[in-house]
C-alpha cells in the first residue's frame, strides 16, 4: 500500500512538472509571437508611410506635368523655317556692330591703314588726335540649300555697309553645285582660318581677306584633308585670271595646317602692256596648345602682286625704256596667340609685318611695315560681345621717312 502511494505521488509530481514546463514554454512562445507581431506591424506601418510618400511625389510630378502641358507653346519664328520661292531652305544670319576709335597717330580713317599712316615730316601729320565711330560694319547674310535629289545645290549672299560712303557692299555672292563654286568669295590663296583675332575690322597686317569673283573646284582627299583649285579675278590690269590652289589639313582637334599657291600674268598698261610671270606661296598654322591657349601663324611671299594681300602696293616698277617691268617681291607674316581667361572672356596678342624688296622701288615707296595689337573680348551672354583693342604700328619708306600708328578702339556686337 505504501509503495502504491509513493508511485502515485511520483506520478502526480511528474505531471505537475510537465504541466509547469508546458506552461512556461507556452508563455515564452506567446511572448515571442507577440514580439514578431509587433515587428510586423511596425514594418507594415513603415511600408504604408513609404507608399504614401511615393504617392505624394507622384501627385506633385503629375501637377507639374499638367502645368507644363497647360502652358502655351512658344511661337516659332517665321524665319526658322524660311523657304524661298523655289523651295530652298534659307538661313538668315549676321550681326549688328558699332565701332569707335581714338587715334593718336595714323591714317585717314577709323580702321587699319598701316601702309598709309602719316609720315613724320612737316605738313604730313594731318590725322593726329582723331575720334572716329561707325556702324557700317554691321552685316547680314542668307545661306540657301536647295532640295535637289542627287545633287548638292546651294548658295550665299552676304552684304555689309562698307562700300563707298557707307553704301551697301557685296561680300559674298555665289552658288554651289556639288564640288563647284561660281561667284564671289574669299580667295583660295588666303588663309583666314590661321590668322589671330583682331578687333579692327580691316584685319591685321601680313594676311589677306580679298573676296573676288572665281570658278573653283574643291574636294576631300580624306576626312581631314581638303583641297581647292580655281581661276580668280586678279588685278584689273591683268589680261588673264589668276590660278590659285590651297590644301587644308586637320590634325584632330590639335592643329590646322594650310598651304597655298598663286600664279598670274602681271600686266602693266603704263609700260605698253608689258607682262611678266607673277607668283606667290603661303603657309599657315593654327595650334591648340591647351584647352585655353591657341597660337596662330601665317607666312606669304608674293612676286608682282598688290591685290590678294592687305596693305601691299607697287607690284612692279617700269624700266627706263618704258616697255619693260620688274616685279616686286613682298614677304608678309602674321603671328599671334589667344588665351581664354574664362568661358566669357578672352584676349589676343598679335604681330604682323610686310617687307618689300627695295631694289625695285622709289624713295617714297614703303620698304617695311610692322604692327602689333592687344585686345580683350567679353561675351556676357552668347549673342553679345564687347571688345577693346590697342594697336601700335610703324611704317618706313625706302627713303628713310617713318610714320607711326597708335589707336585705341572699342566695339559692341550683337550676333543673330
Amino acid at each position: 500500500m505504501g509503495l502504491f502511494l509513493n508511485r502515485k505521488t511520483f506520478v502526480l509530481k511528474s505531471l505537475a512538472l510537465t504541466v509547469t514546463a508546458l506552461m512556461v514554454t507556452t508563455a515564452n512562445a506567446a511572448t515571442s509571437d507577440q514580439e514578431e507581431i509587433k515587428q510586423l506591424r511596425e514594418e507594415v506601418e513603415a511600408l504604408k508611410a513609404l507608399v504614401q510618400q511615393q504617392q505624394q511625389v507622384q501627385q506633385q510630378q503629375q501637377v507639374k506635368l499638367q502645368e507644363v502641358a497647360s502652358q502655351p507653346a512658344a511661337p516659332q519664328s517665321p524665319l526658322a523655317s524660311l523657304k524661298s520661292k523655289a523651295g530652298a531652305d534659307v538661313n538668315l544670319y549676321g550681326f549688328v556692330r558699332a565701332d569707335a576709335s581714338y587715334q593718336a597717330k595714323g591714317g585717314d580713317g577709323i580702321f587699319n591703314r598701316i601702309n598709309e599712316v602719316d609720315l613724320n615730316k612737316a605738313g604730313d601729320e594731318k590725322n593726329d588726335d582723331r575720334l572716329y565711330s561707325t556702324a557700317a560694319t554691321s552685316r547680314i547674310g542668307l545661306d540657301f540649300k536647295a532640295p535637289v535629289q542627287g545633287a548638292d545645290v546651294g548658295g550665299k549672299i552676304e552684304i555689309d555697309f562698307r562700300g563707298s560712303g557707307d553704301t551697301v557692299r557685296i561680300r559674298h555672292a555665289y552658288l554651289n553645285y556639288n564640288n563647284w563654286l561660281f561667284g564671289q568669295t574669299t580667295s583660295s590663296f588666303l588663309s583666314t582660318e590661321t590668322q589671330p583675332e583682331m578687333l579692327d575690322f580691316n584685319s591685321p597686317l601680313g594676311i589677306g581677306t580679298k573676296r573676288t569673283p572665281m570658278v573653283r573646284y574643291s574636294d576631300k582627299l580624306d576626312a581631314n584633308t581638303q583641297y581647292f583649285v580655281g581661276l580668280e579675278k586678279g588685278r584689273d590690269e591683268n589680261r588673264l585670271p589668276a590660278a590659285t590652289a590651297k590644301i587644308s589639313h586637320k590634325l584632330g582637334d590639335t592643329a590646322l595646317l594650310t598651304g597655298r599657291a598663286l600664279i598670274q600674268e602681271v600686266r602693266a598698261r603704263a609700260a605698253d602692256d608689258a607682262t611678266e610671270f607673277g607668283w606667290g606661296v603661303g603657309l599657315g598654322a593654327k595650334l591648340n596648345l591647351a584647352e585655353q591657349l591657341t597660337v596662330f601663324g601665317d607666312y606669304s611671299h608674293v612676286k608682282g602682286d598688290n591685290f590678294f594681300l592687305l596693305y601691299t602696293e607697287n607690284p612692279y616698277q617700269v624700266e627706263t625704256n618704258k616697255t619693260d617691268i620688274e616685279l616686286t617681291d613682298i614677304d608678309a607674316v602674321t603671328v599671334g596667340a589667344t588665351y581664354k581667361i574664362t568661358p566669357k572672356l578672352r584676349s589676343t596678342i598679335g604681330y604682323g609685318a610686310a617687307f618689300y624688296d627695295d631694289s625695285t622701288l622709289g624713295a617714297d615707296a614703303n620698304e617695311k611695315l610692322q604692327q602689333g595689337w592687344l585686345n580683350v573680348m567679353y561675351s556676357p551672354v552668347k549673342p553679345i560681345t564687347f571688345g577693346t583693342e590697342y594697336v601700335y604700328g610703324e611704317r618706313e619708306t625706302v627713303g628713310g621717312a617713318k610714320g607711326r600708328d597708335s589707336r585705341l578702339g572699342v566695339m559692341a556686337k550683337y550676333d543673330f
